[in-house]
C-alpha cells in the first residue's frame, strides 16, 4: 500500500511517500530511505580543483534533477527549490523519527574532502541506526580509514535488529561477486527474514521500459549480465518469501514493481529534489 505527498511539520520542502510491509512476527517499525543527493560541497579547506568542480556540478544538478522530475512526472515545488546540502539535513530530520534509516546510493556527488566533511557534520545528528550502501558516484578508495563511511567500504554489510536482517549489497559498480551472493545464500538460512538494500536497482517487467529508455547506465540484471548478476536476482526469487523487500535507488525517479511474487522493490526518486521514502514494516 503507497500513499504519496508533503511532508508536514518543518519538513515541508521534502516529498514523502508512505508504504506499508505486512511481516508477521516483526514488531512494528518505521524505516526511511532515500538515495541520490549528490551533495557537491565545497568549504574553506577545499584546494581551488575542488571547488571549481563542486560549482560546475552543482550547476549540473540543479537543471538534471528537473529534467528527471519532468520525465517521470515527479513531484517538486519550483519556487520552493532548496540545494542538496538543505534537502540532506531535511531527510536525515525526518529519518529521525523513525527508527531506521538506509541510504542507497550516491548521496555524494564524489567523495570529495568537502563532500565527506559534510558528511561528518551532518550524519553526527543521526540517532538511529543506519546503513550507507555506495552508488555508482562513490568511489571506495576515497573513503579514509576510520572515517564513519568505512564499512561502506565492505561488500556486504549486515545490520541484525531483534527480528529482522537490513542487508546492505555493494553493487555500485551494476554487478555483484560469487562470495557476495554465498554471503546472501547464508543469511537466508538463517530465521530472520532479509531487507536488502543496494543501489542498482533489479530490471523488471513492471520498470524495464522506463529503464530502457536511458540505455546501459541504469542496467543491472540485463541480457547478458554476468553470470553472477543472474544468479543473485535467481537467488532472490527463490526466497522471496524470506526477503521483505528491496530498497534500491539510481534511478532517480520513483518505482515500485514486483522482482517475484510477493517480493517487491522500491527504488527511490531522488533526494536532490527531497523524496524520501518511510516504510511501516511488521505487524
Amino acid at each position: 500500500m503507497k500513499t504519496t505527498g508533503a511532508a508536514e511539520n518543518n519538513m515541508r520542502h521534502l516529498h514523502l511517500h508512505n508504504y506499508k510491509i505486512e511481516a508477521k512476527g516483526i514488531k512494528k517499525k518505521i524505516i526511511y530511505q532515500f538515495s541520490d543527493v549528490h551533495l557537491t560541497e565545497y568549504d574553506h579547506l577545499s584546494d581551488e580543483k575542488e571547488k571549481e568542480s563542486a560549482i560546475s556540478f552543482t550547476q549540473i544538478w540543479i537543471k538534471q534533477r528537473l529534467v528527471f522530475a519532468d520525465n517521470h512526472g515527479d513531484p517538486y515545488n519550483k519556487e520552493e527549490l532548496q540545494t542538496a546540502r538543505a534537502y540532506f539535513a531535511e531527510l536525515l530530520a525526518a529519518a529521525n523519527e523513525g527508527d531506521v534509516l538506509v541510504m542507497a546510493g550516491d548521496i555524494c556527488h564524489d567523495l570529495s574532502g568537502a563532500n565527506l566533511r559534510a558528511l561528518d557534520a551532518d550524519m553526527k545528528n543521526l540517532q538511529i541506526p543506519y546503513m550507507y550502501v555506495l552508488g555508482n558516484h562513490e568511489s571506495i578508495d576515497d573513503i579514509p580509514d576510520g572515517h564513519l563511511l568505512e564499512k561502506a567500504k565492505a561488500p556486504v554489510q549486515i545490520l541484525e535488529l531483534e527480528d529482522m536482517l537490513i542487508f546492505g549489497l555493494d553493487n555500485s559498480l551494476q554487478t555483484v561477486t560469487r562470495e557476495q551472493n554465498e554471503t546472501l545464500r547464508n543469511a537466508l538460512l538463517g530465521e530472520k527474514p532479509l531487507l536488502i538494500v543496494m543501489h542498482s536497482p533489479i530490471t523488471t517487467e513492471g520498470n524495464k521500459a522506463d529503464i530502457e529508455r536511458y540505455g546501459g547506465h541504469f542496467r543491472f540484471n540485463y541480457e547478458g549480465a554476468p553470470e553472477e548478476v543472474l544468479e543473485f536476482v535467481e537467488i532472490l526469487k527463490q526466497n522471496a518469501s524470506k526477503v521483505l523487500a528491496v530498497l534500491a535507488g539510481h534511478l532517480h525517479f520513483a518505482s515500485d514493481s514486483e522482482i517475484a511474487p510477493g517480493l517487491m522493490q522500491y527504488v527511490s526518486s531522488q533526494g536532490v529534489l527531497g523524496h524520501i521514502n518511510r516504510f511501516e514494516i511488521g505487524d
